[in-house]
């Protein structure tokens, strides 16, 4: 159970600040950035969204896997496709709604890009996130050292 709370921890980072790729088109970057927004203002949205997911994670973790038993290959499969693949998705889709200050676009899609690939890992191989392999440390690293501490794990 250790191995996958230290998997569901570094997915939740990555996973929140995550998938597609927040402002990459560079005609459009006033949707998805702003001149009103402060990056601590962003910071703190993000870190929210993050922490509400994060909670509902641990919630299912903790029921899925309260029996005491070492989980099997089909138990973890079934939490990180049922469980932590969609509640990442939907924080990744939550952060790039919000409003990016100008110049932290590039760092901020940075950190949705090495998620996205994070994401991609996990759906390809579920299983691999009771291992020691973490998709999500590129994004993890990213994310906090940008601020994005609740997305980071």
């Amino acid at each position: 159970m250790k191995l996958l709370k230290a998997g569901a921890c570094s997915i939740l980072l990555v996973v929140a600040l995550g998938v597609a790729g927040c402002g990459s088109d560079d005609s459009s970057s006033d949707d998805s950035s702003s001149d009103s927004i402060t990056k601590a203002d962003f910071v703190a949205q993000a870190n929210a969204i993050c922490a509400e997911s994060n909670a509902k994670i641990e919630a299912a973790e903790n029921e899925a896997f309260s029996g005491g038993q070492q989980p099997t290959e089909a138990d973890i499969e079934s939490f990180v496709t049922g469980t932590l693949i969609p509640e990442v998705e939907q924080q990744v889709s939550d952060i790039e709604a919000l409003d990016v200050p100008e110049d932290e676009v590039e760092q901020v899609n940075a950190i949705l890009d090495a998620a996205q690939e994070g994401l991609d890992e996990a759906k390809a191989d579920p299983a691999s996130l009771a291992g020691n392999a973490d998709p999500f440390a590129q994004a993890n690293r990213l994310a906090s050292d940008y601020g994005l501490t609740e997305c980071a794990g």
